[in-house]
């Protein structure tokens, strides 16, 4: 992860799964999943795909092939938007809220 920093990443991380966990049975296409098409416009898609991996490494997501699936519980505090638009925040200004 050359072109962003470890917090913001690692913040990222965290709504990226909590997206996950707000979309019904902790899945989603990777097409669909916000978050990460996100990333992967402000970001590049070899950052979105190292998020992708390091998840994937720690055992909180697999990827089943069009499919991104949850594999841990994640606890999450806010809706859908409101995990967006944080998402947005962090992306498009570089810091999150």
């Amino acid at each position: 992860m050359t072109s962003v920093n470890k917090d913001a990443a690692a913040r990222l991380a965290l709504l990226m799964l909590e997206e996950l966990a707000l979309r019904r049975g902790g899945r989603a296409k990777l097409k669909y999943w916000k978050t990460y098409r996100m990333a992967v416009f402000w970001l590049g898609k070899e950052v979105a795909e190292n998020i992708v991996k390091r998840l994937v490494d720690g055992g909180y997501i697999r990827v089943e092939g069009g499919y991104v699936v949850l594999t841990r519980r994640f606890a999450h505090s806010k809706s859908l938007s409101a995990v967006l638009r944080d998402a947005y925040t962090l992306l498009a200004s570089g810091r999150g809220r």
